[in-house]
């Protein structure tokens, strides 16, 4: 018998399967089990002697996120080398989402495998810890995301000042009604570029190139509208104004301006590398709007709110499925109807149809 590894270009090779968003959040989520190993083990994830003993260590990472107040801690910081102080959340205060830890135990298979591990997110200890994490989870429905449906998006808007020397307001308002009337994810609306954008007589042509379930890169192009009826929530006009305004024509869309309403385009960490809004600063972005705009239980808004709830609010208007994941990106009609939130059952009686 001959035992072959993966060499280190093949390795590498992996590494790039996945797209920019995923990896950087594998990595962060490396990173930060790399400490708690440290921390409560003393050693390092690579050091374990067996299998069992990579699945032991994973399933008591998984329970201190879940269970631990020390975890909260993590949710406001990141390890990634120069971007240290940029995740710094004051909205802290609750526990780490089933979901969230879904995806770190996904980081922690991938870079067990990466590493020639052959882990098993199935494995049974695993499987139970994860399947008790959620189960505890959907006991307790007050930590689900808060959805913003149209007349939320509306009182938003409306509460934004309208003076174009104020370059904040200008962002926030296309940041908004981009993210609410494109159904994109919050890594699709942050990664959106100039060059993704074609302008044509009904509106946007917006290029998504990644996404999370399009890690080949297949892409898929969505539309933003002109609302000729309706100019003040027109996601065209507002994000064409911030263009004109902020003289975009390269890189991404949405940066951070500084106290001296100068905008940033970029800046630049220990690699050298662009970033633009981070995934905290788009949530503290939506969060204060909505405080501002006087609209209940701010503190369950979170990145998803727009997307949850333009997909609920096109459930209620009406909007066949397919439609609906033509534009969002999904590949199923159970992900839609797991997405949707109807908190509005008077306006999708079904007594009213018949």
């Amino acid at each position: 018998m001959v035992k072959i590894l993966l060499n280190e270009n093949v390795k590498k090779l992996k590494e790039k399967s996945k797209a920019k968003n995923t990896k950087d959040k594998y990595q962060g989520d490396w990173l930060k089990f790399i400490d708690y190993c440290k921390n409560k083990h003393s050693c390092s994830p690579l050091d374990v002697d067996d299998l069992e003993s990579a699945y032991a260590l994973t399933c008591n990472y998984l329970d201190w996120l879940h269970e631990d107040p020390e975890a909260k801690i993590l949710k406001g910081t990141s390890n990634i080398p120069g971007r240290e102080k940029i995740n710094n959340n004051p909205y802290s205060s609750s526990s780490y989402k089933s979901s969230t830890i879904q995806r770190i135990l996904a980081s922690i298979t991938y870079k067990y495998r990466v590493n020639g591990f052959q882990f098993d997110r199935k494995n049974n200890n695993v499987a139970d810890t994860i399947g008790a994490i959620v189960r505890d989870q959907k006991n307790n429905k007050s930590g689900q995301a808060k959805e913003l449906l149209r007349k939320d998006i509306e009182l938003i808007i409306d509460t934004i000042p309208e003076k174009s020397d104020d370059y904040k307001n200008i962002r926030d308002k296309a940041l908004i009604l981009v993210g609410y009337f494109s159904f994109c994810r919050r890594s699709e609306l942050l990664g959106m570029k100039y060059e993704h954008l074609t302008f044509d007589n009904d509106g946007i042509q917006i290029l998504i190139p990644f996404s999370k379930t399009d890690q080949k890169g297949e892409g898929r192009v969505i539309l933003l509208q002109k609302r000729d009826d309706s100019p003040k929530y027109c996601p065209v006009r507002a994000l064409n104004e911030w263009l004109e305004i902020s003289m975009i024509n390269s890189g991404p869309l949405f940066y951070r301006i500084d106290k001296s309403n100068s905008i940033i385009k970029y800046e630049l960490n220990q690699n050298n590398k662009k970033i633009s809004l981070t995934d905290t600063s788009f949530v503290l972005i939506l969060k204060k709007r909505a405080q501002n705009a006087r609209l209940n239980d701010c503190h369950k808004i979170s990145g998803h709110s727009l997307r949850i709830g333009s997909i609920t609010q096109a459930r209620i208007n009406g909007v066949p499925t397919h439609e609906i994941m033509k534009m969002s990106g999904h590949k199923t009609e159970q992900m839609i109807n797991r997405y949707t939130k109807i908190t509005d059952i008077k306006s999708i009686s079904v007594g009213k149809k018949i």
